[in-house]
């Protein structure tokens, strides 16, 4: 076993969980980022592997749940596994992958949420507090990475049930919700949104971007577009666009 060496999967649309998981690498040094957009094959023990993702409809991305299910970690049944999720208002999400993990002979450890600028474009306008909320993100990050370098066990954060409930319909449709989605004339067929889309929902045609229905509403294609070329309905052309502010177009590509 590679005794320092740890691993992070993460999720990520808007950067928020990609920044909370380089600073979490970061801390514990010796460790590869890996996204969960693609499944992937473990091949070597870990002293930790952690989950990095942002809260959707009070819940996990299903592609995060996909990627879970199918990890392989029959040489890592004893490594120390932690589950970190970010949103705006609300944890979840945490207990499915404690469940999936029981289920293959794996323990999680450690859960926590950080809070993070909430993003939903969909839903609501932009806030102003940018910079002031990554602070508060970058401060909580480090108190989680802190009690990760310890190898703490808690109790993991259960799912808020109200705020599940309440969003329950909306995540059945999730994955079609692109279908609300338009792309103005301002496309100029620059192919951002396929490269920055984490589940490959995108490809282009006659260069602009047609969506395929597995959608994760991430909202990176509608957020990332240079143009502001591509809305939901009628709701968002006139929305400011977010990115965490440490995280730039080319993180997002290469990861």
């Amino acid at each position: 076993m590679s005794m320092g060496k740890s691993m992070i999967f993460y999720f990520s649309g808007t950067g928020n969980s990609l920044k909370i998981a380089r600073d979490i690498a970061e801390a514990l040094g010796d460790c590869q980022l890996v996204s969960m957009g693609s499944p992937y094959q473990l091949s070597e023990e870990y002293k930790r592997i952690g989950f990095v993702y942002p809260v959707y409809f009070s819940s996990l991305p299903e592609a995060v749940r996909r990627f879970v299910q199918g990890l392989d970690i029959s040489e890592n049944k004893n490594t120390y596994y932690f589950g970190v999720c970010g949103g705006g208002a609300t944890t979840g999400g945490l207990t499915d992958i404690a469940d999936i993990l029981a289920e293959k002979g794996g323990k999680l450890s450690y859960g926590a949420y950080v809070k993070c600028f909430a993003n939903y474009i969909c839903m609501y306008p932009m806030k102003e507090e940018v910079r002031e909320k990554a602070v508060l993100q970058a401060e909580r990050t480090k108190h989680v990475a802190l009690e990760i370098q310890s190898n703490t066990v808690n109790k993991i954060p259960n799912s808020n049930s109200i705020a599940a409930f309440s969003t329950r319909k909306m995540k059945e449709s999730v994955s079609t919700q692109d279908l609300n989605y338009n792309v103005s004339d301002s496309c100029v067929g620059c192919e951002t949104c396929y490269k920055v889309c984490p589940v490959k929902n995108i490809r282009m045609e006659n260069n602009r971007p047609c969506f395929l229905h597995n959608c994760e509403q991430c909202t990176a294609c509608i957020q990332w577009c240079p143009n502001q070329a591509i809305n939901y309905m009628d709701k968002t052309q006139d929305r400011k666009r977010y990115h965490h502010p440490d995280i730039v177009l080319e993180d997002m590509i290469t990861g």
